[in-house]
């Protein structure tokens, strides 16, 4: 029965005219490229984002020395690509710095270090530097889009494919951080392919694709430390389709009971992994030293102190505001728990490399305590709500309500039965939803609640379900697919490119866009420090102010030409030692008046500072302007 439905299920994909493929392929390709070319045009806006100078020098130095010592919180597989053809001579690295020899037992270096590379070395220009990276970077959205529409394709047809492909390719977060210099999207598709070729498996397990699952696990493990769930989804996967019914073809055999399908996935879950451990081996260049240099070996000092600050905080859940004493009587207490050993163990035996050992524990320790703040209120130790939460306010109002009434189409239980009915239907559906349902449980256990671009996998999964449904409306209900889908698609390109060139701050309009989303969420969901050209072009039509600036972010604004009297609090090198007598206007990252990262003093000095204050405008959603008389 399970096969001729899925011969009549190909014979119905091989019935479609060549004319519709062909015309939902190109709509396709040109959705990609509306996305590359408004992704890329958007980030043209914008400056360095807080964490993009420190990944940009760390993926120079790793490719070019061959050296691992910094930013070793990103994992390194993903970075060759983001410098990969750019001249050798473009980055002048001072190896004379400090900082280039403390990098090895601070990981709190990096942010100045990366800084004053890019800004302020003489012959550095930052700016097309970031740019060319950027241009790269896009090249994994670009894959991310393909991947989903392909996947959604062979689901549902090449209607769903475009639909998809159109939810994807309208998503303003996604338009957002797909040119950034950071790993938040090259993880994505890596994660759909990964679970592409487990349904691949699962409908046959060849040699090419038991390979290719070993080499994207590896590359997700070597990409992002997010990437360690690939291993229990890929576990649970297979044991998934071992303990169903239907026959696996096996390489030239078939396992036909349960213990043989039980021994053919344990025996792929183990090729798996050590093909994933070499790729690991391979992305540090097979070597356990940090650099080239014998004594580039690391103590692991500085991430075994911050895993105890964060055990500290775990335990205890303090205060926002617990004094210092009290939580260095926490941490002087706090013993390595059974996750910090086994790392340890690792690294004592050189099992790994130790960058890769280094960095996840430095992202271990910040799972359990990171300083973030939700519909106005602060905490060191997050909410289980967060992720749910931000996912409702950053989502677009017509991505949210497709999703719903997706969820209502396939509440009915005959359509139930039947999209489970014949491992044709039921084994791609599994493999689509192992992944994102864990990943929003494991980031609604965590601590980390810094921004939405940490759930990313599980929106690309959602697309995929959102095409197969439009398609599976349409050959069911074609009238009132025609009514829902397509304005739906509408609302949604009409939501995002009214928010364009501010994609980061993008907060749908059910909750006010980037002003109503300055109360509910910070950090990179709003202010990642990346408007400071605008802040230059307010200045230059404003020549007659005098800049009072508070700026989050790791770009200097003085590369901008821009002039200021810095402010307590600002992360911004001091420009201009007096005011100049003008009328003074304060400009002021979002983040800093959140407080997310201020002093409790500094915090309530700034709120009463500003409370009585005109706000003269908002510069990018991320940095308000108040009358400084």
């Amino acid at each position: 029965m399970q096969q001729s439905e899925r011969a009549q299920s190909q014979r119905c994909d091989s019935a479609t005219p060549w004319r519709t493929k062909a015309a939902a392929l190109s709509g396709c390709g040109a959705l990609l490229i509306v996305f590359a070319s408004t992704a890329w045009l958007a980030s043209l806006r914008k400056c360095a984002t807080f964490d993009e100078p420190q990944c940009l020098v760390s993926a120079w130095i790793q490719t070019h020395d061959h050296d691992f010592r910094y930013d070793p919180e990103d994992a390194s597989l993903w970075r060759f690509l983001a410098v990969a053809g750019i001249g050798e001579d473009r980055l002048k690295i001072d190896h004379r710095h400090p900082a280039w020899y403390t990098t090895l037992h601070d990981m709190n270096v990096p942010d100045t270090f990366a800084s004053d590379v890019l800004y302020r070395t003489p012959g550095n220009d930052a700016d097309p530097l970031i740019r060319a990276a950027r241009a790269r970077m896009l090249l994994w959205g670009l894959w991310l889009g393909a991947a989903i529409a392909w996947w959604a394709w062979r689901c549902g047809g090449p209607l769903a494919g475009v639909v998809a492909a159109a939810a994807f390719c309208f998503d303003p977060n996604f338009l957002a951080h797909s040119p950034l210099i950071k790993n938040d999207v090259p993880i994505v598709p890596i994660f759909v392919c990964l679970m592409a070729t487990v349904w691949l498996l699962g409908e046959r397990a060849t040699w090419m694709r038991c390979l290719m699952a070993g080499l994207l696990l590896g590359a997700a493990l070597a990409t992002k430390y997010s990437g360690l769930l690939a291993i229990p989804v890929l576990g649970l996967a297979l044991f998934a389709r071992a303990m169903a019914a239907a026959d696996w073809p096996m390489l030239r055999w078939i396992a036909r009971t349960r213990l043989q399908r039980l021994g053919g996935a344990a025996a792929i879950g183990i090729a798996a992994l050590a093909i994933s451990y070499a790729v690991i081996w391979a992305s540090y260049g097979f070597r356990f030293r940090i650099g080239p240099a014998q004594d580039t070996v690391s103590d692991l000092a500085d991430v075994l102190k911050m895993c105890a600050t964060g055990q500290a905080i775990r335990d205890h859940n303090p205060p926002w505001d617990v004094s210092p004493d009290q939580l260095a009587q926490w941490v002087s207490q706090s013993r390595p728990d059974g996750v910090i050993q086994s790392v340890l163990w690792a690294n004592d035996r050189q099992l790994l490399p130790q960058s890769w050992l280094r960095g996840f524990l430095f992202i271990y320790g910040t799972t359990m305590h990171r300083a973030s703040f939700l519909c106005g209120h602060l905490r060191q130790t997050g909410w289980w709500y967060y992720f749910p939460l931000a996912f409702v306010f950053k989502t677009p109002l017509a991505t949210l309500i497709g999703l719903a009434l997706a969820t209502l189409f396939w509440m009915s239980k005959q359509r139930l039965r039947w999209a489970l009915a014949g491992s044709h239907r039921w084994w791609p559906l599994c493999a689509a939803a192992i992944l994102p349902v864990l990943y929003m449980a494991s980031s609604i256990q965590s601590r980390l609640d810094l921004g939405l671009r940490h759930i990313l996998p599980v929106y690309a999964f959602l697309y995929i379900f959102l095409g197969v449904t439009a398609a599976e409306i349409f050959r069911r209900r074609f009238i009132l697919g025609m009514c829902i889908v397509p304005a739906l698609l509408v609302g949604l390109a009409c939501e995002t490119f009214l928010a364009y060139p501010d994609f980061i701050p993008f907060f749908n309009v059910a909750v006010g866009g980037s002003r109503g989303g300055a109360k509910l969420l910070g950090d990179s969901n709003l202010d990642w420090g990346q408007d400071l050209p605008a802040l230059a072009d307010w200045q230059r039509r404003h020549p007659d102010t005098q800049l009072l600036l508070c700026y989050f972010g790791s770009a200097d604004p003085r590369y901008y030409g821009i002039h200021y009297v810095k402010l307590k609090g600002s992360s911004a090198p001091a420009d201009q030692r007096q005011p100049s007598g003008r009328p003074p206007v304060c400009a002021f990252s979002v983040t800093v008046i959140q407080g997310i990262y201020e002093s409790p003093e500094l915090r309530a000095e700034y709120a009463e500072y500003l409370r009585n204050r005109p706000l003269l405008g908002v510069l990018g959603g991320s940095i308000y302007l108040f009358d400084g008389r």
